[in-house]
């Protein structure tokens, strides 16, 4: 069941996130099977899985931060030098 606390636009941006990872580990998992087994050759495919994982993280966080609620400003007094002196 949905959480009504979460909003559609974040529900998305996690499946979306979940998506990406899910489609990462595909390419994880192909390069291993596809790779003669080295430890160089492992490396640079799990190197490659972090690289995509750091930047859905990112793009994840991006996402999030340009879809929250706005926090109201306040007002805030501003005292010039001259008043402060008086």
């Amino acid at each position: 069941m949905p959480n009504p606390a979460i909003s559609p636009e974040a529900a998305a941006i996690e499946a979306a996130y979940q998506a990406q990872v899910q489609a990462l580990f595909k390419v994880l998992v192909t390069n291993l099977g596809d790779e003669p087994v080295s430890h160089q050759s492992e490396q640079q495919s799990v190197d490659k899985f972090v690289r995509g994982l750091n930047i859905a993280k990112r793009a994840k966080q991006l996402a999030q931060n340009a879809t929250a609620p706005a926090l109201p400003v306040r007002a805030q007094v501003s005292r010039s030098k001259k008043t402060r002196e008086k």
